[in-house]
């Protein structure tokens, strides 16, 4: 639905309803909901998720710890009000990278880094994106002997995966087509648990191109109407990937909006595909407050070196490292 089929009345009550839960201005909420063309039924689903898994309940007190060495650092916002809350937490890490296995160029030099990366930070849960057939036996080679890997749809020319280390047990994992895919694109869906913690895992790779954004819109809502459905504060969700997408509250946003974590495909410093100044924040994590029991969230960006010998990146994308503490 477009901005010019909606009443006046419809405009301002999702406007006041999106500022309100998010605690952003209007002239904020304007932009979010302009960016998913002021559909109603996303702007809706994505409100009320907001506001039962209060996104927001992070302090306003936001700060960049800066190193002595210089070195980077995470961005990190504390929740002081969860003192009180009886749902056992254990502190884990999520990396989510698309490691633009489409491209050629020197594929298995940037996967080895890319495996390396992996290895490097050994983040409890990994979602990948744009994996290839021709990939598989080298992450099976390089990180199986780390994680259990879990493939969506190794059928297709590119799919995603997940992978887990062994302190996270695997309850199920399957895999749903999005209805509207014209690209094979689908929701892979995990339920493990780690110390006894319910997790529930979607990664995804929402339709890519311009082009093709009412998909994106209509692939979202299948998103959230399964999130919605396990909106259960007794149990840990986390939604993410390369979303093609902008706007919206992500662990970024929770992370304390450090603008130098901002953007994951980054054409002003990742000259992979061409120098330029395009910079947009395509991959995102979403993640529920499991009843406040999150002491903080800390976000940065990955797999920035360049690789010396082809002096590129491992990918066009930034991988994002999430921890839950």
């Amino acid at each position: 639905m477009d901005e010019g089929e909606l009443t006046d009345e419809q405009c301002e009550r999702a406007l006041n309803d999106f500022a309100q839960i998010t605690a952003t201005d209007e002239a904020c909420a304007h932009f979010f909901l302009q960016d998913v063309g002021w559909n109603l039924q996303v702007i809706y689903k994505l409100i009320i998720f907001a506001a039962l898994n209060n996104f927001y309940a992070a302090s306003k007190d936001e700060e960049e710890e800066i190193k002595s060495d210089g070195t980077k650092t995470d961005a990190e916002v504390e929740n002081t009000e969860n003192n009180n809350s009886n749902n056992s937490f254990t502190p884990y890490s999520l990396l989510s990278w698309n490691i633009d296995g489409l491209d050629k160029s020197n594929l298995k030099t940037r996967f080895k880094a890319v495996c390396y990366n992996i290895s490097e930070i050994a983040a409890d849960i990994v979602f990948l994106q744009e994996v290839v057939p021709e990939l598989v036996p080298l992450l099976r080679e390089w990180l199986q002997g780390e994680y259990s890997i879990l493939l969506s749809s190794p059928n297709q020319n590119y799919f995603t995966a997940v992978l887990l280390k062994p302190r996270v047990d695997l309850i199920s994992h399957r895999c749903v087509p999005f209805e509207t895919s014209g690209m094979g694109r689908s929701m892979q869906i995990v339920e493990a648990s780690l110390n006894g913690m319910k997790i529930n895992l979607l990664n995804t790779h929402l339709e890519s191109m311009g082009e093709h954004r009412k998909i994106r819109i209509s692939q979202l809502n299948e998103c959230f109407n399964l999130i919605s459905a396990w909106n259960n504060q007794n149990e840990f969700v986390v939604f993410g990937g390369d979303l093609n997408i902008l706007g919206f509250n992500d662990a970024w946003l929770a992370g304390g909006s450090i603008q130098k974590f901002k953007y994951t495909w980054d054409t002003r410093l990742n000259d992979n595909k061409s120098a330029g100044g395009s910079r947009l924040r395509f991959d995102r994590i979403y993640f529920n407050r499991y009843t406040d029991a999150i002491n903080s969230v800390k976000f940065s960006l990955e797999g920035q070196n360049r690789i010396r010998n082809c002096l590129c990146f491992p990918s066009d994308h930034w991988a994002i490292l999430v921890r839950f503490c």
